[in-house]
């Protein structure tokens, strides 16, 4: 085994041992539950109703993870270890791509250990939806897409596109990453007629996908994202790729947000450096590798911007997570080209040491995790009857999930001695008399728990309750039994 190859072998290590070690730190969020109550059935048929009917994205990632609960369940470890995996495969899928794009190992090399350890990346191989798995599909499309470069074989460019459409069925923000490296391989004049050819088995995959996210769209529900203004949302992805998700920029304590505008300013530095470099000491060959990954990451940001701009807005920072290896790859080739020199190997180590760190505080710190439902869930406490609780709309299935409770509409009639009320960062007004508060509770960093008993169960209708405001358009109802 070549030194390249062990080096490869301890990255992916590297990268399993960050994504599986901390499955089960942080609670499901919002959207995680709804993967493990709401879409996942018993029936594959009636989990692809529900993908078809209530989901915003292609089934294949549910088809996967269907098959994956049978075996190990719906619970944290189990449904996101699927997503785990994923995430270490991209890795060495990542090292292939960047030795085409940077022609050398050391390259490579960069490439896969940004890859493992990028903060964002391992956020959403810990997440049991669809990202990870896109990204692994796009990678490998992108290998392809760098043979293809080299030399347009009938092979290269079947296994281009087979990876283009698998990543398309996996999430249909994928196109943007397709685009650019359709148009790319179409302007060679020697592959043309076999990339017109792959690219059409691609673009019938995306037709085939038309109907389904029609019916999907249809659904109405909100895009809630775009109450952020666009230019703050584009703000938030550059800041997301290099210090994770949680909490909104800026939003936290002052510890947090000196970590955010360390990692922002950072990578910014980093990002500057290795263009640099890139400009001052590449190869030709090198340059030419990062302008054309440059191209398909530049591509998968800019194209959804420009929709945006012109009203088709779906810029949310985990739709545009496809864009992040090929930009990573641009990094890695700034500091690992042949005339780098010392100066590469402290970019490369200084962006390792930056993802580490970042990876470390968001294992310690609750403000850059997910809101903790399943502690929140605990702070309810399991109930000796029947009760009502009022909980944040983004928490409902999550809360569900934990408690295993019901959610109700607004008409339901109910009759309780008990309700509970849950709140992130907001103070409701109090239920209508019998009902006292007898506890009140803070749970940090995010919850605010109330809890209000009658003497005896009382006949209630959530309708009233919405009209005292003790429920809002932030709330929703669940009813535990």
């Amino acid at each position: 085994m070549t030194r390249s190859s062990c080096a490869l072998l301890g990255i992916t290590a590297a990268a399993a041992v960050v994504r599986f070690a901390t499955l089960d730190v942080q609670s499901f969020d919002h959207d995680e539950a709804v993967t493990a109550i709401r879409v996942i059935h018993p029936s594959l048929v009636d989990t692809l109703s529900v993908v078809g009917d209530s989901e915003r994205s292609p089934p294949l990632y549910y088809v996967l993870v269907w098959g994956w609960s049978k075996v190990f369940g719906t619970g944290e470890v189990g449904l996101r270890s699927l997503s785990a995996l994923f995430g270490t495969l991209t890795v060495p899928l990542a090292y292939a791509a960047a030795a085409r794009f940077g022609s050398s190992r050391r390259v490579a090399l960069y490439a896969a250990a940004f890859v493992a350890l990028n903060p964002y990346l391992v956020w959403y191989s810990q997440e049991a939806r669809s990202y990870a798995l896109m990204v692994l599909f796009a990678t490998g499309a992108l290998l392809y897409f760098a043979r293809s470069l080299e030399r347009p074989s009938p092979a290269s460019l079947a296994l281009w596109a087979l990876a283009s459409a698998l990543a398309l069925s996996s999430h249909y923000f994928a196109a943007f990453l397709i685009v650019p490296q359709a148009l790319w391989l179409l302007l060679r004049s020697e592959s043309r007629h076999r990339a017109m050819l792959a690219t059409a088995a691609i673009a019938a995959v995306g037709l085939a996908l038309v109907p389904l996210a029609a019916n999907q769209e249809e659904g109405g529900r909100r895009n809630g994202f775009t109450e952020t203004a666009l230019a703050s949302r584009v703000g938030e992805t550059g800041l997301n790729f290099v210090a994770s998700e949680e909490p909104a920029p800026f939003a936290g304590d002052a510890k947090t947000d000196a970590v955010q505008l360390v990692a922002a300013a950072g990578g910014a530095l980093l990002l500057a450096a290795a263009i640099g470099l890139i400009a001052t000491r590449a190869s030709r060959a090198e340059r030419a590798g990062a302008v054309a990954a440059g191209a398909v990451g530049g591509g998968a940001l800019a194209l959804p911007l420009l929709l945006a701009v012109v009203g088709t807005d779906f810029i949310n920072p985990r739709n545009l997570i496809g864009a992040l290896v090929p930009l990573l790859i641009v990094l890695a080739i700034g500091f690992g080209c042949r005339g780098a020199g010392k100066a590469g190997l402290a970019g490369g180590a200084a962006t390792c040491a930056l993802f580490v760190a970042v990876l470390l505080v968001v294992d310690v710190s609750a403000q850059m995790q997910r809101p903790d439902w399943r502690g929140a869930a605990e702070a309810l406490a399991s109930p000796a009857e029947s009760r009502v609780l009022v909980v944040p709309r983004n928490g409902d299935d999550a809360l569900a999930y934990y408690l295993g409770a019901g959610k109700q509409s607004l008409g339901s009639r109910l009759r309780t001695r008990e309700i509970d009320v849950l709140s992130t960062n907001y103070r409701v007004k109090d239920p209508p008399e019998p009902f006292e508060l007898v506890h009140e509770e803070r749970r940090a960093p995010f919850f605010l728990l109330w809890r209000y008993r009658a003497r005896r169960p009382q006949p209630i209708r959530l309708r009233d309750l919405a009209g005292r405001r003790v429920l809002s358009e932030r709330s929703a109802v669940l009813i535990e039994r």
